[in-house]
């Protein structure tokens, strides 16, 4: 096993064992990155040419990289907005950058005429302000070999606005690849390793328990056109005793799937799969160098189908 997921695995086990964590406290924090990783069913732990490495693994830096930027907006179930920058930048000793707001703009506060009185047609409720609910993230990707292993950082810092109440987080990931053969990558991502904290201004404080992520990538070219292929599968692993609303619950312990599938059909074209948490993905990425153009779609059986889209930018 590689040195580092050991030291992941223990790390997590213990702090799932004595940590106690607000459930979905940390959901601010799994939106995703990246439109082509949203195509393929939320994977990109071994994706080394996403431009969001330090959302999914910034240990992946520690590989060849070129600078190349994305521009990425999505507006799901009518109001929700989710507009994120993410980078790498520099070739000798790359780095990477995201920057996320996830927000509902223009929330209406009503209340009736006659505060006193019955609500009825001649006591109707009007909109006397509005407010916003609004997400501010910042991730910072940086690797370095421990030995002969590669080894990511993201430290990650929250400002939150819930109409008028705010609060700020930080917390840290942790991230590794390995590759047995040349056909073969995987890579692993150690999630809220100290415990990421949300402290709020009226006093509440919540912490986020540490969550290991898993992924495989087998990746070749198919046999006569020479077509690049990539086959990802994925396992995100919560301590959070989510129960029904996890794909796979054991106890305290969920799991939820990920797979995707990336086929560079031309050299111009790149066509993905996947599925993600119980919903099917699907997208298609057209590159006219230094520009390239992104599409995702999800299909959402209980709620309304997602879109996102990007510019991207690669030198």
């Amino acid at each position: 096993m590689n040195g580092a997921l050991k030291w992941m695995l223990i790390i997590v086990v213990m702090g799932a064992a004595t940590l106690h964590a607000e459930k979905y406290a940390g959901e601010i924090f799994r939106m995703g990155a990246g439109v082509r990783n949203y195509a393929m069913g939320g994977t990109g732990l071994t994706d080394s040419d996403s431009p969001a490495l330090a959302y999914w693994n910034a240990s992946l830096l520690t590989k060849k990289q070129n600078t190349r930027v994305e521009l990425m907006h999505a507006e799901e179930l009518g109001e929700f907005q989710y507009d994120t920058v993410s980078g790498v930048v520099g070739s000798k000793h790359p780095f990477s950058i995201v920057i996320s707001r996830i927000g509902i703009d223009d929330i209406p506060l009503t209340r009736k005429e006659n505060p006193d009185d019955t609500l009825s047609a001649n006591n109707k409720p009007y909109e006397y302000d509005s407010v916003n609910n609004a997400d501010y993230i910042l991730y910072a990707g940086f690797a370095t070999h421990v030995g002969k292993i590669p080894l990511g950082i993201t430290p990650k810092f929250a400002y939150r606005v819930l109409a008028d109440e705010g609060g700020y987080g930080f917390g840290a990931d942790l991230s590794t690849w390995y590759e047995p053969t040349g056909y073969l990558t995987v890579g692993a991502k150690l999630r809220d390793f100290f415990s990421t904290q949300i402290f709020w201004e009226n006093g509440t404080h919540e912490t986020v328990n540490p969550g290991l992520d898993l992924e495989t990538n087998l990746h070749f070219n198919l046999p006569w056109i020479k077509c690049p292929v990539s086959l990802i599968g994925g396992i995100e692993t919560y301590f959070e005793d989510r129960e029904e609303s996890a794909t796979t619950s054991v106890g305290f312990m969920s799991l939820d799937y990920h797979a995707g599938m990336a086929v560079q059909a031309h050299e111009v074209l790149a066509l993905f799969l996947g599925y993600d948490v119980e919903n099917v993905t699907a997208g298609v990425t057209l590159s006219l160098l230094p520009l390239e153009l992104h599409y995702a779609f999800e299909q959402n059986t209980e709620l309304e189908d997602s879109h996102r889209v990007s510019l991207g930018l690669q030198f």
